[in-house]
């Protein structure tokens, strides 16, 4: 590839700055810091790698911070067989055009030149290898970053005078790691059936340790049987004991029981006694309360007699009120009823006419609605004739592309041949006849054999060779797929296909549309219930008339029944608000009645009740005063006092005497021997259970043959660990194989890098002297430089050095693919870290790499340069 022009405008902090690059050599562009030259040397990358709509944040740094403009970068280049200029516009109007004027006129806008652009790029040039060459402002002290640079690879290869290996090697290599990948991946991991051997011997190993275990448990269950049975001996001393004290603990509690009874008893009597003291009490206190209640109930008597004779006047005023209140009610309902008829037939015109109007909406509605669904059918009768959807013309359109670029490739690839009249002839160009004038030029195509004849005087055959067949057979191979692609779409032509898509697209448009106007008019309504709607509409229309009272006469309009309807309505209001306000007087007259009567009522109920109860209290208190008098029941309660007094001394006697014998602690003390007793019961049954359990274990498992299977289980465990160790062999020995043979083809393709050492050290011998030498990885990196005998590793070497050494690698690389294309460096302000001496001989160097590639470096310090050679200088804001 190779630089001839690059323009850039509004980018960063440059207005317009165009430069031109000497095609091979040296091109220096020299000016002040913040002139923009790293933007230059910025700005290719932009203009390949991104699109014009990007807002990736290396384009956003393009733009301008003090002015609302478009960044715009343009380059004129050349690269393999192809010379072009391609721009660029990012942001406003961003637009992308890419103009190639060889080896034959392209012109290209947008997405299709930016694709067109990298297309190029990775036809004639390594991109990764184009990008890893370019050094921006800083990063000079970085080495290359070469690996999987193909190009690099097969310039190295070359130089290095490889050859292909024999084919048996290769073959050999093959099925040594055929027999690799039996056992291991390609990263080393193990496979499955090393993973299964592996597992059955561990099975093994399990099943072994299982009947071992076995055994083990067998043992554990005859010490565990003896253990139990002198468990049992134990607990059965031990019950023996336990008898003893629960008999003890029983003769203490009978006698316990009998000061207890003794207790109840006493306290029997005592609740006796307290029961008497308290009826002598009560019934005291019953005949003063009785006493009481007379003389309160007389007062109360006296009282509701004087009550009654008020409520009867009040009651007799209000029901003379209530009937001139009813008799107002009965009229104002009379005129409410008449006014409500009315307005219900004023109501039921309106709405005849109100509804007449709906039914012809509804009408043009549902005729709307039935146009579109025909317009719906008819356009999805289309589609289903029409085959071409936008797939279809996609493939169709495809292989029209294919065809066309067949024939343009078979037109491009195809001899041109040209005719020049050296004075007025006839030509007859395959049986075609032209004239050509004295120095008139005539240029053909010969797609694969053509005749030029000049009549008597020469016949001429030209052939255009195999790879015009091989075009040709392309051409004809897309024809024939763009013929099938269309038969499949139903279509004779790309053309017909573009129409058939159009109509298709125009279907489902009228599908859309007409789909749209049919949900309009049925808005919240499904067509089934607008048809229900207008059928009922229309039968309401045709019903009403003949069914309607023939007085009043019906309105001449939908205004009129309106008016009269709004008249009769107000009229039914003052009606209504008529009957309203006699409906509350009547119901207010009604409610005073009501509560009058009611409190009379409730003052004749009350005064009967109070005669009743002064009547029962009197014969109560006689009759007691019969049974007993007053006196009596004072010294009834006074003996029944004392009494309660010696009742309460004998009670607290008897609970002296049980608390001496400590009931609870023995009771406490007589529930834990029994509970104690009946846990060892418990423990020996369960012992006795256990040691049946383990008796019938041990008969089951001497029965099993357990020794037997340890013998076969650790004959099996022999035999797995057999095949384990045979196949861990074969496994072992070809891993060892395959490492050792590709750790000698790996050998054998380091060779190629001895071109790229060997070029790094002519180079660097310019620098450093005779004595210099460097050590290249497999990656390509170097590793470390050897000067005089010295070795130091990279990472070691000064930054000056480090930086010098990058650059040195960089032009070796460029000059070893020049052959292929080449590959321009650009350089951004390097050699920052070198001094004056280095300086002039790594002007030597470039000087040196310049003859056989393209370097452009920018730099703001021009005497840095001053020892390059022949170089083509550039000066901006100068």
């Amino acid at each position: 590839m190779r630089y001839k022009r690059l323009k850039v405008c509004n980018y960063r902090g440059i207005e317009e700055l165009e430069v031109s690059f000497a095609e091979s050599g040296i091109t220096l562009i020299q000016g002040p810091n913040e002139i923009g030259k790293t933007s230059l040397s910025e700005a290719i990358g932009v203009l390949f790698e991104y699109y014009d709509n990007s807002k990736n944040r290396a384009v956003e740094a393009t733009k301008p911070v003090d002015r609302d403009v478009s960044p715009e970068i343009e380059l004129e280049a050349e690269s393999g067989p192809y010379a072009f200029t391609y721009s660029k516009r990012f942001y406003k109007k961003a637009a992308t055009s890419l103009s190639i004027t060889s080896p034959k006129p392209e012109n290209l806008t947008g997405r299709e030149a930016h694709e067109r652009a990298l297309e190029i790029l990775r036809e004639t040039l390594d991109v990764s290898l184009w990008k890893a060459l370019n050094v921006q402002q800083g990063d000079a002290i970085k080495l290359p970053e070469l690996t999987g640079q193909t190009w690099l690879s097969m310039a190295l290869d070359r130089a290095a005078g490889g050859h292909s290996a024999d084919p048996r090697e290769e073959d050999l290599f093959n099925r040594v790691h055929e027999e690799y990948n039996k056992y291991f991946t390609d990263l080393g991991t193990e496979k499955k059936n090393l993973s299964d051997c592996r597992s059955k011997h561990e099975k093994a190993q399990i099943a072994v340790e299982k009947v071992r275990q076995q055994l083990q448990e067998l043992e554990h269950e005859i010490d565990q049987a003896a253990s139990l049975k002198r468990e049992l001996e134990d607990l059965r001393s031990r019950e023996e004991e336990l008898v003893g004290s629960n008999e003890e603990y029983k003769a203490l509690l009978e006698e316990i029981g009998t000061l207890d009874s003794a207790l109840t008893d006493a306290r029997l009597k005592l609740a006796d006694t307290r029961a008497a003291e308290s009826t002598a009490r009560g019934d005291l206190l019953a005949r003063q309360e009785l006493v009481e209640a007379v003389a309160q109930l007389e007062k109360a008597h006296q009282e509701v007699l004087g009550l009654c004779g008020e409520s009867q006047a009040s009651l007799t005023a209000a029901e003379t009120e209530l009937a001139g209140a009813q008799t107002k009610y009965e009229a104002a309902e009379r005129s409410r009823k008449a006014a409500s008829g009315l307005a219900e037939i004023r109501r039921s015109d309106y709405d005849y006419y109100n509804n007449k109007l709906a039914l012809e909406q509804l009408r043009e509605r549902k005729a709307r609605i039935d146009n579109a669904r025909r317009d719906i059918a008819g356009a999805k009768e289309l589609l289903e004739r029409n085959l071409v959807d936008e797939e279809a013309l996609d493939l169709v359109q495809a292989a029209e592309r294919e065809l066309l670029v067949a024939g343009s490739r078979l037109e491009t690839g195809a001899p041109n041949v040209a005719v020049l009249g050296l004075a007025d002839a006839t030509v007859i160009i395959d049986d075609e006849e032209t004239a050509l004038g004295k120095g008139q030029e005539s240029r053909f195509t010969v797609p694969d054999r053509s005749t030029v004849v000049v009549p008597g005087v020469v016949e001429i055959g030209i052939e255009a060779g195999s790879s015009t067949e091989t075009l040709s057979r392309k051409v004809e191979k897309a024809s024939r797929a763009l013929k099938e692609t269309c038969e499949k779409a139903g279509v004779e032509s790309p053309e017909q296909a573009r129409k058939a898509a159009e109509e298709r697209r125009e279907a489902l448009r009228t599908i859309e549309e007409k789909g749209n106007v049919e949900r309009e008019n049925l808005r919240d309504l499904t067509y089934e219930q607008l048809s229900d709607k207008l059928m009922r509409l229309e039968r309401s229309d045709s019903e009403y008339l003949p069914g309607r009272a023939s007085e009043p006469p019906i309105c001449a309009g939908l205004d009129e029944a309106k008016k009269e309807r709004e008249l009769a309505e107000e009229a039914l209001r003052e009606a209504e608000s008529a009957y309203e306000e006699a409906r509350n007087g009547l119901d207010a007259a009604q409610k005073v009645k009501g509560d009058l009567g009611t409190e009379f009522v409730r003052v004749q109920e009350r005064l009967t009740i109070l005669e009743n109860d002064l009547g029962q209290k009197k014969t109560s208190l006689d009759e007691a005063r019969e049974r007993a008098t007053d006196d009596a029941l004072q010294q009834a309660l006074d003996e029944a006092v004392a009494a309660l007094s010696a009742e309460e001394e004998s009670v607290d006697g008897a609970q002296r005497a049980l608390d001496e014998k400590d009931p609870e602690g023995t009771r406490a003390k007589a529930e834990a021997a029994r509970d104690s007793l009946q846990t060892a019961r418990t423990r020996i049954s369960d012992v006795i259970t256990e040691i049946a359990g383990l008796q019938s274990s041990l008969k089951v498992r001497g029965e099993q043959g357990l020794q037997e299977k340890l013998d076969l289980a650790l004959t099996e465990l022999e035999r797995a660990e057999y095949e384990n160790r045979a196949l861990l062999r074969r496994a072992t020995a070809a891993k060892c194989l395959f490492e050792t043979m590709k750790e000698e083809r790996d050998r054998a393709r380091k060779a190629y890098v001895a071109p790229l050492k060997e070029r790094v050290q002519r180079l660097g011998r310019l620098v450093y002297g005779t004595g210099f030498e460097v050590d290249i990885d497999d990656d390509l990196q170097i590793v470390s430089r050897t000067e005089d005998g010295v070795t130091v590793p990279f990472s070691y070497l000064s930054g000056g050095t480090r930086e010098q050494l990058s650059l040195i690698l960089r032009l070796a690389c460029s000059m070893i693919v020049a052959q292929d294309g080449g590959t321009p460096v650009i350089l951004d302000d390097t050699l920052g870290y070198s001094d004056p001496a280095r300086l002039r001989l790594m002007g030597v160097a470039l000087a040196q790499a310049a003859k056989e590639c393209q370097i452009v470096i920018f730099t703001c310090t021009p005497g840095r340069y001053s020892h390059i050679g022949q170089a083509y200088v550039v000066s901006i804001g100068c």
